[in-house]
């Protein structure tokens, strides 16, 4: 058995969240509510 650690390929900070943009990011990957 083996665990699956989720982890980006390198280190990232966010100064400034912004809760809108993240919103439309999401939306154009796929996201939560995902309309197809």
């Amino acid at each position: 058995m083996w665990s699956y650690e989720k982890r980006l390929q390198y280190p990232i900070n966010i100064k400034n969240p912004d809760p809108a943009m993240a919103k439309i990011i999401l939306s154009q990957y796929g996201g939560l509510y995902c309309k197809m």
